[in-house]
């Protein structure tokens, strides 16, 4: 079996070459080096708007559709809260944390759950699940690994957005088991990445939440009668900075 330290190799390789099954080789780089026994991606717009790109078998399949039908579990905490939560003994939830999903989790062979966020500068588009079918936490050098992965996830979903793979599969039979059978990248945060980017540099010059960074932006674009994405590179190449001068220009 491969050294962890094998999967920054690995997962550099994936992200190089690309395509839309590079979130199915990144969930089984990890199977295979982290010693997790199944892992998932999924979308996210929100805790109640998802759409699964890929899980290892159906019982991935089946914890991440419990989460978001429940509306809490692991998965949505870490998107809802943009950091890693690890559950190294699912028998060890406390009724009061997830107390449904628990439960149900509890029936499956899954034992531990570490979910990652993706993570497009200031703005979450979904998450990594990775699931242990025995208890025991993740070391420091699986945990490094597995964050690399995340970002190894965010950059392949980048590059089926920028269109570096041209056609996308047919649907699977299994939903889960697709590359963006929806079209759920069309419009998501990845189709403007530069304005996330932009969104992220502006709440720490303004000192604001994302939304109203985000507001500011749209805000300035329509003021100067220039699309959004003209002014979020302007931000990002450090050509425009906000504040009281560049509201008075």
């Amino acid at each position: 079996m491969p050294e962890p330290a094998e999967l920054e190799r690995m997962l550099a390789e994936i992200v190089a070459e690309g395509g839309t099954t590079a979130p199915r080789r990144i969930c089984e780089a990890c199977i295979s080096v982290l010693k997790v026994s199944r892992a998932a991606v999924t979308m996210m717009a929100g805790p109640d708007r998802q759409e699964p790109i890929f899980a290892s078998d159906s019982v991935a399949a089946h914890l991440d559709e419990m989460q978001f039908r429940l509306g809490e579990g692991p998965c949505v905490e870490a998107f809802t809260e943009r950091r890693p939560v690890l559950i190294p003994d699912l028998a060890e939830l406390t009724g009061s944390r997830w107390p449904v999903f628990a439960a149900a989790a509890r029936r499956t062979p899954v034992r531990a759950a570490f979910v990652l966020p993706l993570q497009a500068g200031a703005i979450g588009v979904g998450v990594l699940d990775l699931y242990r079918d025995e208890p025991g936490m993740l070391d420091h050098d699986e945990l490094a690994g597995a964050l690399r992965a995340a970002d190894a996830v965010l950059w392949a979903l980048l590059g089926i957005r920028a269109g570096k793979a041209t056609e996308l599969p047919a649907p699977a039979t299994q939903p889960h088991n697709g590359a963006d059978p929806h079209g759920w990248l069309t419009g998501s945060p990845l189709d403007h990445i530069e304005v996330y980017q932009a969104t992220g540099m502006i709440m720490v010059q303004l000192d604001v939440s994302a939304e109203t960074a985000l507001s500011r932006l749209r805000a300035y674009a329509f003021v100067h009668e220039r699309s959004i994405d003209d002014i979020a590179r302007d931000v990002v190449a450090r050509r425009l900075r906000f504040g009281t001068e560049e509201e008075e220009s």
